[in-house]
């Protein structure tokens, strides 16, 4: 058995040492070992401008130092498709950007916190069949309804901060940082990336409550607030923040909430001024430029730094199995 696996291994360094240069090999495994598999993945279809599977598949074996299968293989592929960074062309894989300009999309803790979830979800011993709650529409209808309050009021820092952690998927910490057409980009400070979603509802919706597009950290402002009237509204103790941010999920089961493509961002603070803007992953194309005047604590991620330049990430990258799991659940009934 083990002079088999040793046979294995050295048969397959020795096949890959012909066809590929050693040197791009030992590049590939600090990648690997710096970010992930994954991009390491990325990164030889990108020198090789395209490659097949079983090549592929070989360079994932010599990357892992331990027996793979080939499903497994199939699903970083899987993976990076759906991200937007690749294009499966017949039984090729093509690049559609430079990995140099998505680095920050791949986090090693990231990667390994995501392996441990997806053990956890698969002692699941069952599954059940589930229907629509009529509790999502209660619920969405209750944070329009307190969103208009507060606007009646001038409260409206706070109102865009409640719709923000409910109609749209950002967490309690996250920030909304720009309104652009349907499109809505935030940052997570949990996973140190920025997002990206697509709704024509909700777009209409803010500007019914008088909103314009543009940069939209003016929520964080009225966040303190906010959070205790989330609270309120969903009475779940600690719980009632996910329960805030599933609204967004059910929505998205709707098809109210839809994926858009990869983008660039580039933020500027120059005095008491922050410059964005935003350009097309692909086409490079720029999309929109904005201006505002902050003379207050700036957000992640740009608190504690004058410039940024990162990849928003606009595609499904996440199953729909897991945000099953965590968060359409709660508008299912069994």
């Amino acid at each position: 058995m083990i002079r088999r696996k040793l046979k294995h291994y050295l048969g397959e360094e020795h096949k890959l040492a012909i066809d590929i240069d050693k040197e791009i090999l030992k590049k590939l495994k600090r990648i690997a070992d710096r970010y992930s598999i994954q991009y390491a993945l990325l990164w030889y279809i990108h020198v090789r401008s395209s490659a097949g599977f079983s090549e592929i598949y070989k360079v994932y074996k010599y990357l892992s130092d331990k027996l793979v299968r080939e499903n497994t293989v199939r699903k970083q592929l899987q993976m990076l498709e759906r991200k937007g960074l690749i294009k499966k062309q017949g039984n090729i894989y093509v690049t559609l950007v430079d990995p140099q300009e998505v680095m920050d999309l791949f986090d090693k803790e990231r990667s390994r916190a995501g392996r441990v979830g997806a053990t956890l979800r698969h002692l699941k011993v069952k599954e059940k069949a589930l229907k629509t709650s009529p509790g999502l529409v209660y619920y969405a209808k209750k944070v329009v309804e307190e969103a208009q309050k507060l606007i009646r009021r001038g409260r409206r820092a706070v109102a865009l901060d409640i719709i923000t952690h409910t109609l749209l998927p950002i967490r309690e910490n996250g920030i909304l940082w720009l309104w652009h057409k349907d499109v809505f980009i935030y940052y997570e400070p949990k996973v140190k990336q920025f997002r990206a979603v697509r709704s024509e509802e909700i777009a209409r919706l803010l500007r019914k409550l008088g909103f314009t597009e543009g940069i939209m950290i003016l929520h964080v402002l009225g966040h303190s607030e906010a959070s205790k009237i989330i609270k309120k509204i969903f009475s779940r103790g600690p719980y009632s923040w996910p329960w805030a941010r599933s609204i967004s999920y059910g929505l998205k089961e709707l098809g109210l909430l839809q994926e858009t493509t990869n983008f660039k961002i580039q933020l500027k603070r120059i005095d008491s001024r922050i410059e964005l803007t935003l350009w097309d992953l692909y086409t490079k194309e720029i999309l929109t430029q904005y201006t505002i005047n902050w003379k207050y604590e700036t957000p992640e991620p740009l608190k504690n730094r004058n410039y940024i330049v990162a990849t928003v990430l606009g595609k499904q990258h996440v199953r729909k199995e897991i945000e099953e799991d965590s968060y359409f659940s709660k508008w299912k009934a069994y």
